[in-house]
């Protein structure tokens, strides 16, 4: 990136940063570790200490970040259910050595927490399915064996569907780093609840950014593991092939204990120096072309950060540019030895194609069975419903068509991955921005948020081709500048590193290395 002055780096890492990353403290009333389960009805709201206006962060109804149908006194009878399991697991042998003890941790509606209904952000299947889990969902278990607090269960976008945090039925969480903005979906609640201090950890999903988005938005560290290495059991299901469970936190060191958790392990030794795996990274200069040029160059401010952090990764000497989509034999990056794949621009398209099929397989009966009409549905998530049914009819008329269409989508979806897992191989870190841009407003048109959603999509599907870790990180944890030049209009935005499958405890111990 081409020289700029101290000034102006500063002013481009206002605008990365947002409000949330200046020196000002949160009051926080929120439940903690010796509290939850006990006392949550006190834990209703966060006030900044420094709003002259006094305005408060809710923590449910109007702009809540946590669902009403998982109140204080269901919080303590989950809370007390999972210690005695804890407790019993302890005795037995089975739980692990309490690595979470200190932090308390938040469930997306979509999972199941044993003793709690699960919502998935839509009235209509909370309506039918009127029962409390039997049994958590893997990843709530393993943070309770751990020894963190649950606190409460977190709003999302309907169904999984969206993408902006805003759901039509229960409203928008409350941006906690820029209130008038969007918080980013799905995982809305997940990422507002941890921006605001509620939690320490916070458990999402990720089908096509659903949680790196919110977490560039919001302020926060998000992670999407490699798929398939966090069990989805008790999970609602949206398109299985894509859907991973992720997480969240205000930091990387709490991002990696929860990864600790999660995560297989890989090693005996958790004390031990990060795992020396990274040699280089690619720059994914196709990426940064679908940024908005503020953005773009903030990020691109992020990775001489980088490299002051880490010279033998991210240096000049070992950092090469490379574009996801496209690629012919005068790459720079490896010449020669990268797969062609189709421009970045069109991987959207693909991954649509395959999405909607497979979320009409998943939920396509239950929708038939409850709301055929499709009338209990919210704007937008009504119409990729609609999308979906209409793909699985034109199926059944035609199938040799429906072949075609499935056909060029999986190609263009095994091409990406192929590329990806070429440019990954050998100690690669892919660098690219976690979003587009800012959140837009709140109050945006339905044609703007379409489109920004579209343009935030093509940088989010990379990872869910590949089946690759990554993670974002906020700019304001690399670009730390003054309070003098604090900017309250200003909303965050995250950089993400994307590694090859299979390397996700040693990219989070480098986002660590990098922050620290």
């Amino acid at each position: 990136a081409p020289a700029m002055s101290s000034a102006s780096a500063r002013t481009l890492a206002a605008c990365a940063r947002g409000p949330r990353a200046r020196s000002t403290r949160t009051r926080r009333l929120g439940v903690s570790a010796s509290t939850a389960g006990r006392d949550v009805s006190r834990a209703r709201a966060v006030a900044r200490d420094d709003d002259a206006s006094g305005s408060v962060i809710p923590r449910f109804g109007e702009g809540g970040c946590f669902v009403d149908h998982c109140d204080a006194a269901t919080v303590s009878r989950v809370q007390e259910a999972l210690l005695a399991s804890t407790s019993t697991s302890s005795r037995s042998g089975k739980t692990g050595p309490g690595r979470l003890s200190s932090l308390t941790f938040a469930v997306k509606d979509n999972l199941d927490v044993r003793g709690a209904r699960t919502g998935a952000g839509s009235p209509l299947w909370l309506a039918t399915h009127p029962s409390a889990a039997k049994k958590s969902a893997c990843a709530v278990a393993a943070l309770a064996r751990a020894g963190a607090v649950f606190v409460g269960k977190t709003q999302m976008d309907e169904l999984a569907w969206a993408l902006q945090g805003e759901n039509a039925h229960y409203g928008t969480p409350v941006n906690p780093a820029a209130p008038c903005r969007i918080p980013g979906g799905s995982s809305s609640g997940s990422a507002a609840a941890v921006a605001a201090g509620f939690c320490d950890l916070a458990l999402g999903t990720d089908t096509a950014g659903s949680v790196r988005v919110p977490a560039s938005y919001c302020g926060v560290f998000g992670f999407r593991p490699t798929h398939g290495a966090v069990s989805m059991f008790g999970c609602v299901p949206l398109a299985p092939s894509f859907d991973t469970l992720g997480w969240f936190a205000r930091d990387a060191e709490t991002l990696q204990r929860g990864g600790d958790a999660l995560l297989p392990d890989d090693s005996s030794d958790e004390s031990a120096a990060p795992p020396d795996v990274f040699s280089r990274a690619a720059i994914a200069e196709d990426a940064f072309e679908a940024c908005d040029g503020a953005t773009a160059e903030a990020l691109r401010l992020c990775v001489e950060r980088l490299a002051a952090k880490n010279a033998r990764v991210f240096g000049a000497a070992n950092r090469q540019s490379v574009r996801l989509g496209g690629g012919d034999a005068s790459e720079a990056f490896s010449p020669g030895s990268l797969p062609p794949a189709p421009p970045l621009a069109e991987w959207w398209d693909a991954f649509q194609t395959l999405q909607k099929r497979e979320v009409w397989s998943a939920l396509g009966a239950w929708i038939e069975a409850h709301d055929a009409r499709l009338e209990g549905f919210g704007p937008g998530v009504r119409d990729r419903f609609r999308a979906a049914r209409d793909a699985a009819r034109d199926a059944t008329l035609n199938p040799e068509a429906e072949l075609r269409i499935v056909a060029r989508a999986a190609a263009t979806r095994d091409a990406a991955a192929a590329r990806l897992r070429a440019i990954t191989r050998d100690g690669a870190v892919v660098v690219l921005p976690s979003a587009p841009g800012p959140p837009i407003p709140r109050t945006s048109a339905a044609q703007e948020v379409e489109a920004f959603r579209a343009s935030q999509l093509r940088l989010t599907c990379a990872s869910g081709f590949a089946g690759a870790p990554q993670v974002t990180i906020p700019a304001a944890a690399l670009l730390r500048i003054r309070d003098d030049v604090a900017n309250s209009s200003s909303a965050p935005v995250g950089v993400s590193l994307m590694s090859a499958p299979g390397t996700d405890k040693a990219l989070l111990a480098l986002a660590r290395e990098l922050t620290e």
